[in-house]
């Protein structure tokens, strides 16, 4: 069996979406006042996404425009997240009950002053819903926008990959299989045995997943080369030109391969998040 080889009956559950942008959080070293200030939000609604206590917050609809914010922040995509957010939260649904006597002239069958009150107020509710769909982003412009386009539009709203052009420097692709002159990223499956073929100048990075867990890298410039949530059982390669600087959160469940040598990432881990240069 290879080394990149993770047995099939190592099992684990996939994050919930508060867990998720934690993850994110503490491997970008953002902290929850940071989130709080940046969303207009407070810190104990903060913690209550990430500790999935959607008891403490608005309705579903809310709930989804505060974790889109959430990702928009962290620069992840938030289509995983809000799915994890249906498939594992059941969500409070939000109750608007009338007062009993809220001190209205309510409308009589010939009453003009009552139809009028009537037809103000649905118009005020109508105003007032927009106003709130509009601040958190419920509605998805893009989405709609990119059905009038045409296919290439609605494929990008819909969070599909679109064609990345190549750059004039060596940068890595974060998206699957795709590749740049000098530098490559790729997603293949854990139970793959086969290593890619490095490029001429070239250091090779080989990414094992026992865990889900973020991976930020970035090279000898600066540039962010790779970033993105990895899930469990897959391998990334990242190839391009050292030092690197690397951010790897849930250490423990990651196996790192540099130039074919094992790299031990405990002296480097900090709260399950791995901080380390690679010459």
């Amino acid at each position: 069996m290879s080394e990149l080889e993770t047995p099939a009956s190592e099992a684990q559950a996939v994050p919930g979406p508060g867990a998720m942008l934690r993850m994110a959080r503490e491997a970008r070293g953002t902290t929850i006042p940071e989130v709080a200030a940046a969303l207009k939000m407070s810190p104990r609604q903060i913690e209550a996404i990430e500790g999935e206590d959607f008891s403490r917050l608005s309705g579903a609809t809310f709930i989804r425009g505060f974790i889109r914010n959430y990702a928009k922040l962290l620069k992840i995509d938030a289509a995983p997240v809000l799915a994890a957010l249906e498939d594992q939260t059941a969500l409070p649904q939000a109750e608007l009950n009338a007062p009993a006597d809220a001190g209205v002239r309510m409308p009589t069958a010939n009453g003009r002053h009552g139809r009028g009150l009537l037809g103000a107020t649905v118009l005020a509710l109508i105003m007032l819903g927009i106003a709130l769909v509009l601040y958190f982003d419920v509605i998805d412009l893009g989405a709609i926008l990119g059905h009038q386009a045409g296919p290439a539009a609605s494929r990008q709203a819909a969070g599909q990959p679109s064609i990345v052009q190549p750059l004039p420097q060596p940068v890595a692709a974060v998206l699957p299989s795709a590749s740049v002159e000098g530098v490559t990223a790729a997603a293949t499956p854990a139970e793959s045995s086969e290593k890619p073929a490095s490029k001429p100048g070239a250091h090779q990075m080989i990414f094992s997943f026992d865990g889900n867990s973020w991976v930020e890298v970035k090279d000898v410039a600066g540039r962010t080369v790779f970033s993105q949530m990895n899930a469990k059982g897959t391998t990334q390669v990242v190839e391009g030109h050292p030092p690197f600087q690397l951010v790897v959160g849930n250490a423990s469940h990651v196996r790192l391969h540099y130039n074919e040598q094992l790299v031990d990432l405990r002296p480097h881990t900090r709260v399950e998040v791995a901080r380390l240069t690679l010459e």
